[in-house]
């Protein structure tokens, strides 16, 4: 058994699936407890996040529709529980363990970043060999 097997699956799907770096975590951490309307800067700042990560965690969690920019590009919210009960339990869970056990969100974090690599890396050889062997027959 291992150490992020304590970690409800809902979280561990959720992070799979839609936080990709820390930045994106704890940016959405921040929104959710302190959901005032963010400036990118003003995140960069509390967070310790350079400028260029923080611009590049917020266009992703936008994206993903976890946060959105209801006063204009400058400011960043929480969407709170426009996207359904479900979600917002899975994000609530997700607070919580990483407030009691950081250290099993960091290494689930990890181990779905190398399998990201892995999976990138695969594909890359799969893709070159397919075009390599259409080069061959054709």
């Amino acid at each position: 058994m291992s150490q992020t097997d304590d970690v409800p699956e809902d979280v561990r799907t959720f992070l799979s699936e839609r936080i990709e770096s820390y930045e994106q975590l704890e940016i959405l951490l921040l929104l959710r407890r302190e959901n005032t309307g963010w400036t990118v800067q003003r995140l960069s700042s509390h967070l310790k996040i350079s400028p260029s990560l923080t611009e590049a965690a917020v266009a992703d969690l936008l994206s993903r529709g976890l946060v959105d920019s209801p006063l204009g590009p400058s400011q960043v919210r929480y969407t709170g529980g426009s996207r359904g009960p479900e979600l917002e339990v899975t994000i609530a869970r997700l607070a919580d363990v990483y407030a009691a056990r950081p250290i099993e969100i960091i290494r689930l974090m990890t181990a779905n970043a190398i399998e990201r690599v892995r999976t990138a890396a695969l594909r890359t050889f799969v893709d070159a060999f397919v075009l390599r062997r259409d080069k061959d027959n054709g």
